[in-house]
């Protein structure tokens, strides 16, 4: 195993389910009264890469607040710690996530992130979002690593399949959004860092 791929939400931050338990508890917080159907519309396609985050809160009636937005995320506890052991370890450390890069970005560099993961595969950066496999397949193709020597991480089940089809190993870290599923997987960072190592 030479990359260790993650999710960031769910996984590297603490909410996996970001549209009902973080984005829209905010946007009514700050008056929006728009549809929940609407919300979800704007966000797929500001994570598609298909509108701006300006144009996501103008089409909710807002204006543009994405650093605002950003401190209501909370990282996962250990995260940090856990990253620097596996890179410690000789992992080179990689995140995919279904966000928009603008939010992506903010995120990352308020929690020390963006010093300890050197590659970032944003939706809306690829056009698309898991579990579609083309972002898998970019994956790959930027890392340049064959797929059995990257290990894929999700909180998502229905996500950990396309990693599988294409070879890569995969491990579900169970967050408070995870839900039911047979598979086993890791509860916690310091769990994650002793599975990889049990490899």
């Amino acid at each position: 195993m030479k990359v260790i791929v993650f999710d960031a939400m769910g996984v590297l931050y603490r909410y996996g389910d970001v549209q009902g338990r973080v984005l829209i508890p905010y946007l009514r917080a700050q008056g929006c009264a728009a549809p929940e159907e609407e919300i979800r519309a704007a966000y797929r396609s500001v994570t598609l890469g298909r509108t701006t985050t300006d144009e996501f809160w103008a089409a909710l009636g807002l204006t543009a607040r994405d650093e605002h937005y950003c401190r209501e995320h909370e990282l996962t506890a250990g995260t940090r710690e856990a990253l620097d052991e596996l890179a410690g370890d000789g992992f080179e450390l990689a995140c995919l996530s279904n966000d928009a890069a603008a939010w992506s970005a903010l995120l990352r560099r308020r929690f020390g992130l963006d010093r300890r993961i050197r590659r970032w595969f944003i939706s809306s950066d690829l056009g698309a979002r898991k579990p579609d496999p083309a972002p898998y397949e970019a994956v790959l193709g930027e890392l340049g690593v064959p797929a059995e020597e990257v290990l894929f991480v999700d909180d998502r089940p229905v996500n950990l399949a396309p990693a599988r089809s294409l070879g890569m190993p995969a491990v579900l870290f169970r967050s408070d959004d995870t839900g039911a599923s047979p598979e086993t997987g890791v509860g916690s960072m310091p769990e994650l860092v002793a599975a990889v190592r049990s490899r």
